[in-house]
């Protein structure tokens, strides 16, 4: 297949030869002669150059061949205007009147417009019926396009090209277009959708609603999704009207489509406010919340940003995405550590100057942690510790705590961990305030590393079953984007010891997130009621440490702050000579692998947390 720059290079030739050929035709048009008079043959080289030139700021190649439109006649009626004022314009300059009149410009700039506009359209028509003839012995593609708007009839012109589809029929929700046509395809109300499936054995269905808001596109997708059928939506507009997306770029409807919120918009001033010219250091910085601060922080002009991670390879990843797309001139530092290694996290941090710390890093996988308590406790909480402290010694300004709604009422060793690690930051606020500390306690991340999501993914891949560990858990959810833009936020409106709450919504039961992703996937569920469904759910038990129900409040009322999204709680805390007592014995436990004393010291500590609870079989209290 010719590369993208022979494809290029060719075409540009044969618009040079165009506006040579066109000049040529003009010539012919008013002398009667196959010869140029010798005071006009500069026209034949200028014309080419002149006309490539004029062409090229107007993007008229980067529209690919297989999907011209409209925009391609546009364009090339602009580029060859331009073109034709400037050679009339450099024919005065020279005195070349008599030799090239102004008549013989007007022959020029039609044969120049059917000339480079017609090779693309003939181009199109042979590629299309290259494609017909290829495709011809294929199974056809038969699609219904959910939204007869600009991005629905963009994305017809798209699939027109593919000779392996067919759109069969439009559906939008306004019913004033009902019984019309978009480019000679019938557009039909909602409520005709399983009369068409059936009538044109529709097996995929594809959505081109990208200014319908998030509630208003998880009810269509939901009530497509019973229909056992693939469901895609469009590529960003911007492709669309370009013409350079294609049929792969469309994307299957995943479950941020159906649990993503209406996002509040965020406050600039907030969001910059302990970021830009700021020397920015985030721990745990190649994890699931910790690259995506780097890419939201990153993008609001710190001085520097500072990344620490105890693994290579996550460091190298998200080190590698920022210095190519994302830097814009940001000094990025990658630090192969420990936040557990105080002497480094304090060199770190004093060599660098830093000036505002995200702690990210955290053993976070609840089984995992359960069965790894000293090591879990040594991170979560002793690293978290000597972090802290070593921000205190570095005279950083602003210290920000990831939390988490486990931390509340815990019944996990991960959960305990991580509110006595909140507990620690209190308390060293309480005894220094020249750094402020902070903490954001949110629930799920869609899409994390071990988290419900990709785990179905793959389970519904292989073909089943999907494990849920029991029919009456249920979680928060939140994208990642959004989590870790809420957190940048409640950094800026932190006082000192906040335990900031972020507004997680409605929690979703997990069985019922588990039968969406299956129906999403065109396949249907497998239960008593339908023993002939594709895929079944199956019941594992709770595991050790695992909740029913999380909650993000652990007593007190919650005070609304500026930001809709973000909540603050009043908590009790332990005060700094009652807690270092707690972390020095939670250091000699962890020197000694001693977990009985590990476990024992977190039961002591944190309220509620009474060690190997398997189930928390209670709905939260309400706030």
């Amino acid at each position: 297949m010719p590369s993208r720059r022979f494809n290029f290079i060719a075409i540009t030739a044969i618009d040079a030869a165009v506006f040579a050929g066109a000049f040529w035709v003009a010539v012919i048009v008013r002398y009667g002669s196959f010869t140029p008079p010798p005071e006009a043959r500069w026209c034949l080289i200028a014309a080419p150059i002149v006309g490539v030139l004029c062409l090229l700021p107007l993007r008229f190649y980067r529209e690919v061949i297989r999907y011209v439109g409209p925009t391609v006649i546009q364009r090339g009626v602009a580029g060859v205007t331009l073109t034709t004022l400037i050679l009339l314009a450099l024919s005065f300059l020279r005195g070349d009147e008599s030799a090239v009149s102004r008549v013989t410009f007007l022959p020029f700039w039609m044969a120049s417009i059917i000339g480079t506009v017609g090779v693309r359209l003939i181009g199109k028509t042979l590629i299309q019926r290259r494609g017909i003839f290829e495709t011809s012995q294929l199974p056809k593609r038969r699609v219904l396009i959910y939204g007869a708007g600009e991005a629905g009839a963009g994305l017809l012109s798209m699939l027109g090209q593919d000779g392996a589809v067919r759109v069969e029929c439009f559906i939008d929700d306004d019913r004033r277009m009902s019984n019309r046509d978009v480019r000679g395809v019938a557009v039909h109300p909602p409520d005709m959708i399983p009369e068409l499936l059936r009538r044109y054995e529709i097996n995929t269905i594809m959505l081109a609603l990208p200014s319908a808001s998030k509630a208003r596109r998880r009810e269509v997708i939901e009530s497509l999704s019973r229909h056992q059928i693939q469901i895609l939506t469009v590529p960003d507009m911007a492709e669309l009207d370009s013409g350079v997306a294609s049929f792969s770029d469309l994307r299957p409807i995943n479950i941020e489509d159906l649990l993503g919120r209406e996002s509040v918009a965020p406050d600039e001033s907030l969001l910059r406010e302990k970021i830009l010219g700021r020397v920015v250091l985030v721990t745990g910085a190649g994890g699931s919340i910790g690259s995506e601060l780097c890419r939201q922080i990153v993008d609001l002009a710190p001085a520097r940003l500072i990344l620490v991670d105890n693994s290579e390879y996550n460091l190298y990843r998200i080190t590698a995405e920022l210095e190519k797309c994302r830097s814009n001139g940001v000094a990025i530092v990658p630090i192969l550590g420990d936040v557990r290694d105080a002497l480094q996290m304090r060199q770190t941090m004093t060599r660098h100057g830093v000036e505002t710390v995200y702690h990210a890093a955290a053993y976070k996988h609840v089984p995992i942690v359960e069965s790894n308590a000293v090591i879990g406790v040594a991170n979560n909480v002793l690293g978290t510790a000597r972090t802290a402290e070593a921000a205190v010694h570095a005279g950083v300004r602003d210290f920000v705590l990831i939390s988490t709604d486990k931390a509340v009422r815990p019944t996990s060793v991960m959960g305990a961990s991580k509110r006595l690690a909140e507990l620690v930051l209190q308390a060293i606020h309480d005894r220094n305030q020249a750094t402020r500390f902070c903490m954001v306690r949110f629930g799920n991340v869609l899409g994390s590393s071990g988290s419900a999501v990709p785990m179905f993914s793959e389970q519904i891949k292989a073909g089943g079953p999907v494990t849920v560990t029991h029919p009456e858990v249920t979680r928060f959810f939140m994208t990642v984007h959004e989590a870790a833009n809420l957190v940048i936020q409640a950094s800026s409106l932190a006082e000192g010891g906040d335990v900031f709450v972020l507004d997680m919504g409605e929690s979703v039961r997990i069985i019922d997130l588990a039968a969406r992703m299956i129906e999403l996937s065109g396949r249907s569920v497998r239960s008593k009621a339908n023993p002939q469904g594709d895929i079944e759910i199956k019941l594992t038990g709770l595991r050790p440490g695992e909740k029913l129900y999380e909650e993000l409040l652990i007593d007190g009322d919650l005070e609304e702050t500026e930001h809709p999204k973000i909540l603050r709680s009043a908590e009790v805390f332990l005060p700094w000579n009652e807690l270092s007592i707690v972390l020095q014995r939670l250091e000699a436990a962890v020197d000694r692998r001693d977990e009985e004393t590990v476990l024992q010291t977190l039961q002591e500590t944190v309220t509620g947390y009474r060690g190997q609870v398997t189930v928390l079989d209670r709905k939260p209290a309400s706030s």
